[in-house]
Formats: structure tokens, sequence, C-alpha cells
């Protein structure tokens, strides 16, 4: 009668009534494992974060160079900030205060889960970096670059935002972090292409004058390698805020991927995986047509280009794990 009228009495003794003792003891015991398991894991993979850097030293590092390197080339060149140049040093200065500080909050993190996390954006922007620095040089040699040449960066940009987001999601099942590991990815990455971009204009101004001629041509400024600083300031500005608002929502997306895939069967996963490249090479084939046609009417193929590559390439990283490890991620006959 007890049990009719109360289900929960249905995990009691049935002569009883009352709550098996080594059950209660039993079951407790099960989750404080269970609590223990995972606070040991999150414990061995902060020690090994501890071995590592986050970068945060590197990049208080960076800002201190990149200072130096954009005051000798104003010093040499003036000219460079005089009337609208002087808005874009502003800005450069403000902004590189901005990183410099967030690469101390970073030296002096001591939070395991924020760390790691950071540890997840780190290695994709060493990765990024390089790939901006060969973009920077290839620009530079071959001013009449293939479209391949041109989208393939900004595809590997996109897709490693992605994979920051997902990757720490996937280690600390935390939205909030995912987007800080993308800000953290796109924060050491833009700080590498400025001191190798800064430098390598004052070590070959000669081939950055000729690559910018056209462009120095219709300024109306008379020193050509103060139009080089000028053009310099102004796309470091542009930079320091556009590639971090790119991460943050690619970061997001490629985070909000991984926590879909992870609910999601192996067949569903699979299918996904089916899918991702016809969106990737659709999204390509639009961007290369509004390349090919007057910028005026771009716009309505590179949206959706732009968007079908990114959430392509921000599956890229969940879908490669779920495979990778399937019975841990993948639940059977989830949908």
């Amino acid at each position: 009668m007890i049990a009719a009228h109360y289900p929960f009495c249905m995990q009691l003794d049935p002569y009883r009534r009352t709550v098996h003792p080594l059950r209660l003891f039993t079951d407790r015991s099960n989750n404080l494992g269970k609590l223990a398991c995972e606070l040991s894991s999150v414990t061995r993979e902060a020690k090994q974060i501890e071995r590592h850097s986050t970068a945060g030293g590197a990049v208080v590092l960076g800002v201190a160079l990149a200072v130096p390197l954009i005051a000798v080339g104003i010093a040499r060149h003036p000219a460079s900030i005089q009337g609208a140049g002087r808005s874009p040093l502003l800005m450069n200065v403000v902004l590189l205060l901005g990183y410099g500080l967030a690469g101390v909050w970073v030296w002096y993190q001591r939070r395991a889960d924020v760390r790691i996390a950071l540890r997840g954006g780190t290695l994709p922007a060493l990765v990024l970096g390089m790939v901006l620095v060969a973009n920077h040089v290839i620009e530079s040699f071959v001013p009449d670059r293939p479209f391949a040449l041109v989208i393939i960066p900004v595809l590997l940009m996109l897709a490693l935002f992605g994979a920051a987001g997902s990757a720490a999601w996937e280690r600390t099942r935390s939205f909030t972090l995912a987007v800080i590991a993308g800000v953290w990815c796109a924060i050491v990455a833009m700080l590498i292409l400025l001191c190798f971009a800064f430098s390598f204009n004052l070590a070959f101004e000669a081939r950055v004058e000729l690559q910018l001629h056209e462009a120095f041509a219709a300024s109306g400024m008379n020193d050509p390698i103060a139009f080089v600083v000028k053009n310099s300031l102004k796309a470091a500005s542009e930079g320091f805020v556009r590639m971090p608002a790119f991460a943050m929502f690619l970061s997001f997306v490629g985070a909000l991927a991984s926590a879909w895939i992870s609910k999601r069967s192996r067949a569903a996963v699979l299918a996904a995986a089916s899918i991702t490249p016809l969106m990737l090479v659709t999204g390509v084939a639009a961007l290369s047509y509004a390349n090919s046609i007057e910028r005026a009417a771009r716009p309505p193929f590179v949206m959706p280009g732009v968007l079908l590559a990114s959430v392509a390439l921000s599956l890229g990283h969940p879908i490669w794990s779920a495979l990778r490890r399937p019975g841990a991620t993948m639940k059977p006959g989830a949908a």
C-alpha cells in the first residue's frame, strides 16, 4: 500500500520499509568516487599546463617589442602621423595597452580551468601566426596572387578560431572559456603578425613601397615611406579590433558545434561529416565568384560565402574529435 501511494518507496526494503544502510553507503561511495576521478583528471591536466606556457609573458614581450618598432618607423618618417595619421597611432597605443593588460592577466592566472582554456587557444595561435606571417611575405613578393593564395590563409584562420573554441569547450565544458580561448588565439597571432610586419617593412622599405605604389599615388602624400608607415598603422589598428571580434564569434560557433556533436550518434556525426565539405565548397565557390565581379556587386555573395565557410570549418574539429574517440563522445541511439 505504501509503495502504491509513494513511488520512491520502491527503492526501500520490502520487509522493513526502511532504506538499506548498505545501499546508501554504496551510492554515496560511487558519487564520491566519480567526483574524485573528475577532480583528479582536472588536477592532472592543470599540472601538465603548469609545465607549459600559456604565452602570457610572450604577449607582454610582444607588446614591448611592437611599441619601439612603431616608434622607429614614425621617427624616421614623421609625416606618417600628420593630419589623419594621428588617429591610427592613438588607436594602436590604446589597443596595445589593452593587449598588454590581457597578457599580464594571463601571466598571473592560476585558475586551472582558465589555464586549460588558454592553453587550448595558444597552440592554434602559434599556427595562425605562422600562417599570417607567410601570407604577408607572399603578398609582398607576389603582387598578383591567384585566388587560392588569397583564400587559403582566410580559411585557415576561420578553422583555427573554431578549433580553439571547440578544444576549450571539450576540456572545460564552458562556453565562456571557449570564447576566451578564441580571443586569446587572436591576440597572440595578431602580435606575431604585427611584430613581423613592422620589422619586415623597416628592412624592405623599397619592396613595400613598390607594393603600395598605386595607393600612394592616389593618397596625395609626398613621402612614399611615410605613406607605408601610415598604412601599416591603419591596418594594425583595424586588425587589433577585427581579429578578436572574428575569434569571439567563431570560437563560440566551434564550442556550440562541439556541444552538439558530443550528444549525437555515430550515424549523425558521419552525416555531418559528409555535409560539411559541401558547405565549404559552396562557400568558397561564392567567394570565388565574388572575387571575379565588380566590388559594388560583391556583398550578396561574400556574406553567404563567409557564413557557409565559417560554419563548415567550425564543425571540422568537433567532427574529427568525435570520430577519433567514438566511444567517449557519442551516445548510441542519440538523434
